[in-house]
């Protein structure tokens, strides 16, 4: 809900605010039982922090679970 919240505040400027999932990570944290490594996760992650001015906002984006466009609906 932040996130949604947080681009309608932002609406109008030129910051996009969306959520993104990294996918299971294979990290420390899980004993590395994760399916995608962190480099992986890392460009998830980029891909929708350098998302242009046209680009969405106040959307989820997961490409574990949507690999087609990546947005899963709220």
């Amino acid at each position: 809900m932040y996130t949604i919240v947080l681009a309608y505040e932002l609406c109008g400027t030129s910051f996009k605010i969306n959520a993104v999932d990294p996918g299971f990570t294979s990290t420390d944290f899980n004993n590395h039982n994760g399916t995608g490594t962190a480099e992986e996760a890392a460009k998830r992650v980029v891909k929708y922090a350098t998302i242009g001015a046209d680009g969405p906002s106040g959307k989820f984006f997961s490409d574990e679970y949507n690999p087609e466009n990546g947005e899963i609906l709220w």
